[in-house]
Order: C-alpha cells, then sequence, then structure tokens
C-alpha cells in the first residue's frame, strides 16, 4: 500500500532561514505512538533502527504524545499554542540542524550566524541581551545564557522529538522562558534490542566548496529489562561560500562540526528509572560565520570557535497516580573569536559559561479530575569575558548567579468535564555577582532580582478532537552589568550609558483553537496574542561598530498564527501556514534609531509556508517518495543598532529519493533551489547581513541494522 502517515502536529510552517534541508512537511514516517513512556520510547528507538521512516497506516494528526506541561498528553489537548516534530519526521525532511525546526514554527523564527551560533525570537521576543529570553532544554536539562542570550547548537540526529511552546512558560521552565521554550529530547537507550544506524552524505553549493557528513548511532542492551547504553556521534563539514575580497581567498567560511552523546540507562525495579548522559559538541570556522556584503563577499571577519558539553543524571520514581522526578546537569561553553570586527578594527574575545541546575518535581499521573505539578529549583552560573577591541585597552568581566525558584501548577476539571481551569505560580529569586575591569577602572553590580510568576488558564472540548482555550502568563528575567569598556568608550565619545541593566518582564494574553475534521485527516489550528514586554535592553551604538546597553520602555507583540494539514490519503500531505506578527518598540530610545513604532529587531512581520510531499509503491518492499516546500518571510527591518532592512526572503527545496523495508534510504535533495541571496537580518552600517547558503545539491544514504 501507499504509506504517508498523517503526521501528529505538522505546524512548521514558518520559512527555515538556517541552512535548510528540505523544508517539507512531507512523508511524515510511521508514528508508532503508544501513550505511555516505556512504549513510545521503544517505538522511537524501533524506527532509529530501521533508519528509515516505518510504514504503517495512517495515524491521526495532532496525537502525538508531548509532555510541554510536564506530564503526558495528547498535543492536540495541551491549552497553549505549540509544535511537536518527531525525530522520524526530522529524518524524513533531511533536517541537519535542530535551529531550524524553530525556524518553520508559526510565530518563531531563527538566524543562523554561522561557527555555532544562532539567534531564536518567538512571538517577537527578541534580544542579544540578558539571559535567554526563550527557554532553551536539552532532554530535561535548562542551558541559559547569562549576559547574552545562548542557544547552542544541537544536530539533528537520533531525536524523539522537538516540542516549541509558544508564550511565556516561566511557570514550569523558569527563568527566560519569555517568548515561548524549545525542548529538544533525544531518544533514550533500549533495554532489550540491539541497533544502530549510519548515514553518509555529500553536497556540493553554487560557487562554494563542497560538504560532507557522516553519523552513526548504537543501542546496547545489557541487562534485560534493566541496563542498557546508547552512542550517537556525528562528523561534517559544512561548505563555505563567501569570499574575502581583500586578499581573493575563496569559500572562507567553511564549518567543521563534530557531536557526541552517550546515555545510559538503569531500571533498578520497574517503577525506578535512572539516566546518564553527556552530550559534546565542538564547532571550528576559522573564516568567520555567514556573514556576507551583497555580493556575498567580507571584508572583515573573526574565527569562531565553539565548544560545550553537558552531564546529567535523573531519577523518575513511578508511584501509584503521582511521579517523582529529580535532575542535576552540569553544562560549559565556550565561545573564542578572533580577527576584524571592521576593515580597520581588531577583535578578540573569550567567553567562558559554566551553569549548574538542579531540580526536584513531584506531578500527578493517570487521568484524575485534578492534575498537579510541583517543585524546587536551584541554578548556579558563572560566566568569564575577557576582550580587546582594536586600540582599546584590554577588558575583562566575570558575573555569578545564584538562583533558585518554588513553582506548582494545577488543572482542575469543572463540573461539567469538557471544561477545566490550569493556574499556576512560580517564585523566582536570583542574587547577581558582577564585576567588570579595565586597565583603569571597575564597575560592580550586587543585588537580588526577585518575581513572582503566573499563568492562568480556561480550556474549553466540545468534543475529544477539539480545544479552545484562552490564557494569561507571566515572564521574566534578572537585570545585569553594564561592561566597563562600553562605558569608557561612551564616555570617550560623548555618550550616556547606564551602569547597570535592569530586569524585563512579560505578560501576554492569549485565545486559540485546535481541531481535527474529516475524520482526522484536516488538522487546523490558530493563535490569536498580545504581549506588553516592559522595560526590554537594546544596544546604543557609541561607534560604528561599538555599542552599550539601556533599557527601552518596552515593546508592544501581537500577532495571529495559522496552520492547516490535509492528509486525504495514506500517500499525500498537503500543508499552509504562516504568522502575522506585529511587534514594535512602544517608545523613542534616545541616543539609538529605535523609536516609538520602531519594528523589534529580528523580527520578521510576515511568515508563509505551502509544501506537499506524495509516496508511491515501487515495489512489495520498495517505495518513492518526493517532498518539496517554498517559503517565505517578510523583510527583517531593524538592526542591533544602525544599518539597512533586510530583504525579503523566498526559498524552495526539494527531496526525491528510495526508501526499503529492508533498512536503507537514498535521497536526492537540493537547497535553496531559488539561489536566494538576500539579507536575512537587517544589514550593519557596513552592509553585512546573514545570507542563505546559495543552491546546494546533495546526497544522502541511510542504513539501520
Amino acid at each position: 500500500m501507499n504509506r504517508i502517515a498523517r503526521s501528529t502536529n505538522m505546524s512548521l510552517s514558518a520559512p527555515s532561514l538556517m541552512r535548510h534541508k528540505t523544508l517539507s512537511l512531507g512523508i511524515a514516517a510511521a508514528l508508532l505512538i503508544a501513550p505511555g513512556v516505556q512504549a513510545r520510547d521503544a517505538a522511537a528507538n524501533e524506527v532509529a533502527a530501521d533508519a528509515v521512516p516505518r510504514t504503517e497506516t495512517a495515524t491521526e494528526l495532532g496525537s502525538v504524545t508531548v509532555s510541554a506541561r510536564k506530564r503526558e498528553e495528547r498535543q492536540i489537548d495541551v491549552p497553549i499554542a505549540m509544535s511537536a516534530i518527531t525525530g522520524e519526521q526530522i529524518d524524513a525532511f533531511g533536517i541537519s540542524n535542530v535551529a531550524e525546526i524553530i525556524a518553520m514554527t508559526p510565530g518563531a523564527g531563527s538566524v543562523d550566524n554561522g561557527g555555532g551560533f544562532t539567534q531564536v525570537q518567538i512571538r517577537g521576543v527578541s534580544s542579544s541581551l540578558g539571559g535567554n529570553d526563550n527557554g532553551y532544554y536539552l532532554d530535561d536539562i535548562p542551558f541559559t545564557g547569562v549576559s547574552v542570550p545562548w542557544y547552542p547548537e544541537a544536530r539533528s540526529w537520533d531525536i524523539d522529538r522537538v516540542e516549541i511552546l509558544k508564550g511565556p512558560q516561566g511557570t514550569l521552565f523558569g527563568e527566560g522562558s519569555m517568548g515561548g521554550t524549545v525542548r529538544i529530547l533525544t531518544r533514550k537507550p533500549d533495554f532489550n534490542e540491539f541497533n544502530g544506524a549510519v548515514e553518509v552524505s555529500a553536497s556540493s553549493t553554487k560557487d562554494g566548496s563542497d560538504g560532507w557528513g557522516g553519523k552513526a548511532t548504537v543501542n546496547i542492551p545489557l541487562i534485560e529489562d534493566r541496563l542498557a547504553a546508547r552512542v550517537a556521534v556525528t562528523d561534517e563539514k559544512l561548505s563555505g561560500w563567501t569570499d574575502d575580497n581583500a586578499t581573493g581567498d575563496e569559500d572562507i567560511n567553511e564549518q567543521r562540526v563534530k557531536t557526541g552523546r552517550v546515555k545510559l540507562r538503569f531500571a533498578p525495579v520497574d517503577q525506578w528509572t535512572m539516566d546518564l548522559a553527556y552530550w559534546k559538541y565542538k564547532s571550528e570556522a576559522p573564516g568567520g560565520g555567514n556573514g556576507a556584503l551583497d555580493d556575498l563577499t567580507t571584508n572583515s571577519f573573526y574565527s569562531n570557535d565553539d565548544e560545550w558539553h553537558t552531564a546529567s543524571f535523573v531519577s523518575t520514581y513511578e508511584f501509584e497516580g503521582s511521579q517523582l522526578f529529580y535532575s542535576f546537569a552540569d553544562a560549559e561553553l565556550d565561545y573564542a573569536n578572533d580577527g576584524m570586527l571592521n576593515p580597520t578594527t581588531t577583535y578578540l574575545s573569550n567567553i567562558n559559561l559554566q551553569v549548574r541546575t538542579q531540580e526536584l518535581r513531584w506531578s500527578s499521573t493517570g487521568d484524575r479530575l485534578v492534575d498537579w505539578t510541583m517543585g524546587y529549583y536551584l541554578r548556579e552560573a558563572e560566566r568569564n569575558d575577557s576582550s580587546q577591541v582594536g586600540g582599546a585597552p584590554p577588558s575583562s568581566s566575570t558575573q555569578t548567579n545564584d538562583a533558585y525558584a518554588l513553582f506548582g501548577e494545577a488543572t482542575v476539571k469543572l463540573p461539567d468535564p469538557r471544561w477545566a481551569v490550569t493556574a499556576g505560580l512560580r517564585y523566582f529569586s536570583d542574587d547577581v555577582d558582577a564585576i567588570s575591569v579595565s586597565t583603569t577602572r571597575t564597575s560592580t553590580l550586587n543585588a537580588t532580582f526577585d518575581s513572582w510568576n503566573p499563568r492562568v488558564s480556561l480550556s474549553y472540548k466540545p468534543e475529544r478532537d477539539t480545544t479552545l482555550y484562552a490564557s494569561a502568563a507571566r515572564g521574566f528575567r534578572s537585570g545585569q552589568l553594564q561592561p566597563i569598556s562600553s562605558i569608557l568608550l561612551a564616555e570617550a565619545n560623548g555618550v550616556d550609558l547606564p551602569s547597570t541593566i535592569r530586569p524585563d518582564s512579560i505578560t501576554t494574553y492569549e485565545v486559540g483553537a485546535k481541531s481535527l475534521f474529516l475524520d482526522g485527516s484536516l488538522l487546523v489550528e490558530g493563535a490569536l496574542f498580545y504581549s506588553d514586554w516592559k522595560d526590554v535592553a537594546v544596544r546604543v551604538p557609541i561607534t560604528s561598530t561599538i555599542n552599550g546597553l539601556t533599557n527601552s520602555k518596552g515593546t508592544e507583540n501581537k500577532g495571529v498564527e495559522l496552520n492547516v494539514v490535509y492528509t486525504p490519503t495514506a500517500s499525500l500531505m498537503l500543508q499552509v501556514g504562516g504568522a502575522i506578527i506585529d511587534a514594535t518598540y512602544v517608545a523613542d530610545v534616545p541616543g539609538t534609531p529605535l523609536n516609538k513604532g520602531t519594528d523589534v529587531y529580528n523580527v520578521p512581520r510576515n511568515s508563509l509556508s505551502a509544501s506537499a510531499a506524495y509516496s508511491w509503491d515501487i515495489a512489495t518492499d520498495l517505495r518513492g517518495v518526493v517532498r518539496s516546500g517554498l517559503v517565505h518571510d517578510s523583510a527583517r527591518e531593524t538592526a542591533l543598532t544602525a544599518g539597512t532592512p533586510g530583504d525579503a526572503i523566498t526559498m524552495l527545496d526539494a527531496r526525491i529519493g528510495l526508501e526499503s523495508d529492508n533498512g536503507w534510504s537514498a535521497f536526492l535533495y537540493g537547497e535553496n533551489l531559488t539561489n536566494e541571496d538576500g539579507a536575512l537580518n537587517a544589514r550593519t552600517t557596513l552592509g553585512v547581513a546573514n545570507r542563505l547558503r546559495p543552491r546546494t545539491y546533495g546526497v544522502v544514504f541511510r542504513y539501520g541494522f
């Protein structure tokens, strides 16, 4: 039979602004979903072992099991706007970088700077300052920046699913989850089946260099039903395509990326599971990132060396009707730059970020009139910086954050069980101790920032596969210290800067709906939202390339998101979706180009995509697959400090290949087939902006055992 499973949540409609494998919401693999955790994990591992999408009967749209509220639920039953893409879909789409998924989500977006650094915005919440403005989780472990948002790149190999939750998630996910939260959940070890997969790829970029990649994973049962290990590794060379117009060197922005992940799962008894994990990522981009002039050359760049790792321990114990969860994680990131900030100014920078977190959580399980979650969270973070810009004196800074939080949330079904009320509250306290030192001056900050962050929602289910909801939620970030180098340079140039930056907060109001029609073959979901983001930090130009920090009055973000997926048969899928976001600053910011009504940095007003996928039988165990996607973003108008708007971006991707029930698949793909070369974000005063990789063709072969 022809086989395209009906995707379980194909709200992947906004354009990918990354290195873009095919963005079609295509052949959605067999999504062997079971309601229990062990069943779902086993299914994911079985698919990984085959290394190709398994082909079963069509799966109902919206039925994927998620844990967006830290308990297991069908995606369509969760009364918040969210997207969830399974690992099977990621493999089928050919997505190479998890951050691409953010860019495919209505109301969200990302821009790939290259060199392992990504900008993320959700619902107009976008800044380059402070801790994370959007939450970011690797498995159940949070990774947050200190004084600058940080979203570590994660290659999309051996992934169980990625969840993108939209709107403030501070009640359950903590400080920084103001626009939303991204959760990257990897496949867990399988106790009882030895399996694995390998993938090799090669590509060629127009007017650029060649690329290649190798990936492998293996699952090793050690003690039946009790102990297993899982290992996943990748090694890739990403093609370069920018040229140095000063020296004539070509394709200078090649990037080498290596990753590794080891997971050990132990279940001493049926109710108790312990997981040890270690992630490592290393990126080397000696020729800089994806910034270039309109002719795809550059006259200044600096190397990017990015390395991070995280080690974690998670313990889960299942009681009758509840679950006790504990996690501990220790993460570290090193980021080094060396080169030219502009044609006349040298730039040297080293950043080290260490974050240690613990969380203890107790949650209800099963079907009940009152669902609840309560917990305690600790975070210890330290950031150390050293830098030198041009002939200015070198400077260094250190900031530590010691934070804790108490949180709880409950959902109560009303006498009419179609109605439910959810209410939650998180108390957050953060002790910040910072010092910034140059050769002549020192600046310090010693303060405690705290906040009460509530969330309340009302949901109504007129029938099983329809959810209507309205909600209000608050998010929060701590303040920070102004770097002493910025203060000194500002004084020399007659620019007034504050010594510290106040905390910022956001309140979001939302109404939304999700529903299945036509016997589950048509999914329609959408949301309207309004956000009041107060005191958001912005950059103040000091020179053409150096800036300082200040608080603005804030922004007003409002928008609409819509996604429609139609699967008339098990072999055909059609999708269209997008978002309109009006995110603007509410008042003039003295000393900056930001005025009342200026669009928020890095936020396109309109995003749209359409895609299609089709499969057909060639033999009893062989089928052909074709997928294609057309995506569009309006121009990002606002630069970090000063500059000119970016360009509207339209891009076409396609992928065609063969999938066999014997464990192998082979594909030809094309990225950026329209050879779009516009500016993804606003250009700097020098005319530099991030760009898409030019038209790229490639082949992928995958085999599972």
